[in-house]
């Protein structure tokens, strides 16, 4: 059995659990054959939904296939999720209520109503996630101190973008204006682009590369490949395929302005002195595809080094073996979900990635992970508002 079809079983199962459960606690005010045919009727329709993921994943060519099969994923989780939530804080207050005990009825309505209290507000925070917050981005200034940091660099500006997966939008989404808007009013010296640009198709790009075409830097906007911009869940490595949608990849990325560094290096020159920029194809631990060099990349390169490596497990793998002040990462997304409060943060993402989102650092070489602009899959964020990192190097003290 393949491994969509499980997990579709699985979450068809899943979601009966939850209906089951609740239509059990619910069932004094479901008495009414109208209401239990319309609370069945639905959940029905739920499950033909996902088990439909299972035609359209074999159209994941096509832009309007991934966007249907990320919308109706988004559309369960916004509601199964605050089901859940309702579903074991109610239940634990039925349990509270068989006790007897004479305030037992009592903390069984408390839970009912704490219960009643949480899955709305889980509710209303999935849905404003999945609307506004889409593109409610986060201004992040970070002080990155380099070492042997040339005078004239001093406060030099780096906005860093990654992860935006544009296949993900509609035509009508307006999350790519608010960008690049931002933007260009933080006037950075230079832009920086660490992989995924598109789900999986060059043509994703097209209805916006005459936006991106409007984003400037003084010192330019550079680039690297992140696993998706390959095509490599859709066509085999070396099939002819393959091969005209990377090549139309890097035709798109030129057009919106970005010079993509394929394993290579190029020197940043301001005023007197000079710093250089180091980008490596996608670099990461398999399953994940493998085509950076580092080694080839440096070639030439002179001092200080801003490495550009999209999945951040480059890090430990390699990159701290070489003499790289900063390097800029993204790819996990930080899961779109997640928990920050003040320095505070968590995610899922941090149990399959130790270094899933933020500054890490190691022997005075700093790692930054962004958690991205864009959403791949479920349609929104849950806490973790897509970010805009603003990087001024300083010179270390």
């Amino acid at each position: 059995m393949g491994f969509i079809i499980r997990l579709l079983l699985q979450g068809v199962a899943f979601m009966l659990l939850i209906d089951t459960a609740l239509y059990f606690q619910l069932r004094k005010q479901l008495k009414n054959k109208t209401a239990r045919f319309i609370y069945w009727g639905i959940t029905l329709l739920f499950i033909i939904a996902i088990l439909s993921v299972n035609f359209w994943a074999g159209h994941l060519g096509t832009n309007a296939a991934q966007t249907l099969i990320g919308k109706i994923l988004t559309v369960i989780l916004l509601l199964y999720l605050p089901k859940t939530l309702f579903v074991i804080v109610n239940g634990i207050g039925m349990l509270a209520g068989t006790a007897k005990v004479p305030a037992a009825r009592t903390t069984a309505k408390l839970f009912r109503y704490c219960a009643l209290v949480l899955s709305s507000a889980f509710f209303l925070l999935i849905l404003y996630g999945i609307t506004l917050g889409r593109y409610s981005y986060k201004i992040k200034n970070i002080d990155i101190c380099i070492p042997e940091l040339p005078d004239d660099f001093e406060d030099f500006k780096i906005v860093q973008l990654t992860d935006l997966h544009l296949g993900s939008f509609g035509k009508n989404y307006k999350g790519i204006q608010v960008l690049i808007d931002k933007v260009n009013s933080l006037q950075p010296d230079l832009i920086v682009f660490t992989g995924d640009m598109v789900n999986n198709l060059a043509t994703e790009m097209e209805p916006w590369i005459e936006y991106f075409k409007n984003m400037h830097a003084s010192y330019g906007k550079f680039a690297v490949m992140g696993n998706h911009d390959y095509g490599d869940y859709i066509w085999r490595e070396n099939s002819p395929e393959r091969e005209r949608n990377i090549e139309q990849f890097r035709l798109n990325m030129r057009e919106m302005g970005f010079t993509l560094l394929d394993n290579v290096n190029i020197p940043i020159v301001h005023k007197r002195d000079t710093i250089y920029l180091c980008g490596v194809e996608n670099w990461g631990e398999p399953p994940f595809s493998r085509y950076g060099d580092l080694k080839k990349a440096l070639e030439g390169a002179g001092t200080p080094v801003i490495l550009l490596s999209h999945n951040p497990t480059h890090w430990k793998a390699e990159v701290l073996d070489y003499d790289i002040p900063l390097t800029l990462s993204g790819h996990t997304h930080a899961m779109q979900m997640g928990i920050e409060i003040g320095e505070f943060r968590w995610s899922p993402a941090r149990y399959v990635y130790p270094e899933d989102n933020g500054l890490y650092e190691s022997n005075g070489k700093y790692l930054y992970v962004s958690r991205g602009n864009g959403y791949l899959g479920f349609h929104g964020r849950i806490g973790q508002r897509p970010e805009i990192p603003v990087f001024r190097l300083q010179p270390c003290k």
